[in-house]
């Protein structure tokens, strides 16, 4: 008698059904985004490994949309999931950056009860991106406003790189992607944060496998209903690598301005460069010309939704 074959997992479909049709995690992200689902690079990567699950109502909503940016036949991937452990309606946490199990994981390590209590009305983030065409340095500029007395700190959260994430099989990917001598992806150290100006660093936490580096931003003081304060930080280190060329912000409530600035070492400029945005407007996707070795994206009364660019050598 032979032995009962085991059906495939939902990381080992997943995976199949992405080689099959040839596209890369940053095309699929795009593709969700289009049809109003946003989610991040890395949660995609950490779906496709098996080192997390889709599980939250919102979550699996992507992945019926997954099932039909693949072409997959309804439930291929979803039927795989098995029930939820955690029914209910779905969570309205405002942010997603690493999943919602990776958020609220997150927001537990910040010691973070009201992430609400402040929120962010405009962003000003500027990115380096060095000669071998890795994000190296990432320096935000918020304001934001006490939606409750007392309102003292707030999360930032960035998805960073991480090998697991890569898609490409280029050459340039394969070498710049790091490994360790009997070929194991190795546990990337998180990026370097620091305060510039209106706040102090608070708690940190960070998520090797999925790439989510989350840090409390603590005020200076705690403010008033509707005070506002500006913060600076600045991040250093392997934010995001040459194999998914672009940048992604992700904003949950509309922002008065946003704005990114892409500095490019300028021994090497990218062929084109094209702007991506998503919202309840749809998606639109424009090219933009470097003015130099820069490249932004600006964005006035922006948001819920994502804004970022993509580059090509």
């Amino acid at each position: 008698m032979s032995p009962a074959v085991a059906p495939p997992s939902f990381p080992e479909s997943l995976s199949a059904a992405i080689a099959a049709r040839g596209v890369t995690l940053r095309e699929l992200v795009d593709s969700l985004g289009a049809r109003g689902h946003a989610v991040s690079l890395s949660t995609l990567s950490s779906w496709r490994t098996g080192r997390r699950r889709p599980d939250g109502a919102a979550s699996r909503e992507v992945v019926e949309a997954l099932e039909d940016v693949l072409d997959l036949a309804p439930t291929t991937l979803s039927s795989l999931l098995g029930p939820s452990r955690r029914p209910g309606p779905r969570d309205t946490t405002p942010y997603s950056v690493g999943g919602e199990e990776g958020t609220a994981e997150a927001l537990r390590a910040l010691g973070m009860s009201d992430p609400h209590a402040l929120v962010e009305s405009s962003s000003h983030v500027v990115l380096d991106v060095d000669l071998t065409g890795r994000v190296t340095r990432l320096t935000a500029r918020a304001a934001w406003l006490a939606r409750t007395p007392g309102a003292h700190h707030a999360p930032y959260f960035v998805a960073v790189d991480t090998p697991a994430a890569s898609s490409s099989s280029t050459a340039e990917a394969a070498v710049a992607t790091p490994h360790a001598a009997d070929g194991a992806i190795p546990a990337l150290e998180p990026p370097t944060i620091r305060a510039v100006a209106g706040c102090t660093i608070g708690a940190t936490h960070h998520r090797a496998e999925t790439g989510l580096f989350a840090a409390e931003l603590r005020l200076h003081r705690p403010l008033e209903t509707n005070e506002t304060v500006i913060t600076e930080i600045e991040l250093s280190g392997m934010l995001g690598g040459p194999d998914e060329p672009g940048w992604d912000l992700m904003v949950t409530r509309r922002q008065r301005v946003l704005a990114l600035w892409v500095r490019f070492d300028p021994r090497r400029v990218p062929r084109t460069i094209h702007a991506i945005t998503h919202d309840a407007r749809g998606s639109v996707r424009r090219r933009v010309a470097a003015i130099g070795p820069e490249a932004h994206l600006l964005q006035p009364g922006f948001g819920p939704g994502t804004a970022g660019l993509r580059w090509e050598w």
